[in-house]
């Protein structure tokens, strides 16, 4: 009987159901009034503030961000209000469904201001519904 020189392992002890493990959304807590870190959230408080800097991030403009992360309403400026109403659930999914903590966008909402539009919805997220609300300039 020889012997290996590549050492053997019990492979049941490397497989993991990846369906029933949630990846922890702790992040660091950043008040955006005074400008500074204060600690940590999690779950919820984390989601929301993720869609909030997603929402306030322009795609392609940084390079340390990923292709796939921020906004492009930026693309609306200029156009008409009813192209803009049309392509905004558009853009708004794009931002946010790359998440997968955010499971659907509902109760889209959206009306006219003077500079623009005023978006409000629901994000459906694994911790909870959370309630957005910003405007559009156009």
């Amino acid at each position: 009987m020889s012997q290996s020189l590549i050492p053997q392992s019990d492979r049941s002890l490397l497989e993991v159901d990846m369906k029933n493990n949630i990846i922890p959304s702790k992040t660091f807590y950043i008040d955006f009034e005074s400008k500074k870190i204060l600690g940590m959230v999690d779950d919820k408080k984390a989601i929301e503030q993720s869609i909030y800097l997603a929402l306030k991030t322009e795609r392609y403009n940084y390079l340390i961000f990923s292709w796939n992360y921020g906004e492009e309403t930026n693309k609306l400026v200029g156009k008409p209000k009813d192209l803009a109403r049309a392509e905004l659930p558009r853009l708004l999914n794009e931002c946010l469904l790359v998440d997968d903590r955010i499971s659907a966008i509902e109760d889209l909402i959206i009306t006219e201001v003077e500079e623009g539009l005023h978006v409000s919805f629901t994000a459906v997220t694994l911790h909870g519904d959370i309630l957005i609300e910003r405007e559009v300039k156009i």
